[in-house]
């Protein structure tokens, strides 16, 4: 198994999974609630689905597909990875675990998108749209902390999925200002850029 074996690294998953344990049997346990629907993945898919078709409707027909190419390559990158690392065969293929989890790397690219390309854009005042962006990092943490109680998942997974999900969305919106004109004229779609 791939988890470096380092004991500093084990440590922080044995101090946060203790203390995120700890939180969930108090009375702000209950703030994990609706974090234990928000943590799946077929969740944060139909609302990335849903991300997809509101940037359609303001009629970015290339945000739309660059946002679907996108997802699908990540969730790729991510499946493969995780296949290289804990696949093996034991009498039948098994798989042990996701290293990034799917849907924490999903829920990485989705708010990440929403951050730069909609609340970026709000003609509000600087601390609203940080206080949006402080918001959804705690949807974030929720979302981890409710994989951390149900799954017992490493607080490496967690750091994982943040250090796999930011750079691929970087890459990605770099590519999309970058090429999106060429892509628009390449794929003879009219619409925003």
């Amino acid at each position: 198994m791939l988890r470096f074996n380092a004991s500093s690294l084990t440590m922080l998953d044995a101090v946060f999974s203790i203390a995120v344990q700890a939180v969930a049997g108090t009375k702000f346990g209950a703030l994990l609630i609706p974090a234990y629907v928000l943590k799946n993945f077929w969740f944060v898919w139909v609302l990335s689905l849903l991300w997809a078709g509101f940037l359609r409707a303001l009629g970015y027909k290339v945000g739309f597909w660059w946002s679907l190419a996108c997802l699908t390559i990540l969730i790729g990158i991510t499946w493969g990875w995780s296949l290289l690392t804990f696949f093996y065969w034991d009498d039948g293929p098994v798989m042990l675990q996701m290293m990034p989890s799917v849907a924490m790397v999903s829920w990485v690219f989705l708010l990440f998108q929403v951050q730069q390309i909609l609340v970026v854009r709000f003609h509000v005042a600087r601390w609203v749209k940080r206080l949006i962006g402080w918001f959804f990092a705690f949807i974030f943490l929720l979302c981890a902390a409710a994989s951390v109680v149900e799954y017992d998942m490493p607080t490496t997974t967690i750091i994982g999925a943040v250090l796999l999900g930011y750079p691929i969305f970087r890459l990605s919106a770099s590519l999309y200002i970058r090429l999106a004109k060429h892509w628009q004229q390449f794929f003879g779609v009219d619409g925003k850029i």
